[in-house]
């Protein structure tokens, strides 16, 4: 059932929808991008958080300190 006045029609904002977690996340990284030491460490972390899915300590470890044995 459709809402009076509701069109069918979808606008560009629609088509991608993230959560607020994400969000928060992407505007972290993006802040960190700017520091000139972190911008690797935060383009790592991105990938491997927002792209990837992953949280678990022995890859964010890995993305933090890629020298470390």
């Amino acid at each position: 059932m459709q809402e009076p006045g509701a069109t069918e029609e979808r606008s560009d904002s629609d088509e991608k929808v993230g959560t607020v977690a994400g969000a928060v996340l992407t505007k972290f990284f993006d802040a960190l991008a700017k520091t000139d030491d972190l911008a690797d460490i935060a383009a790592n972390l991105k990938k491997i958080v927002l792209d990837d899915g992953v949280f678990a300590e022995p890859a964010v470890r890995v993305a933090l300190f890629p020298d470390a044995p």
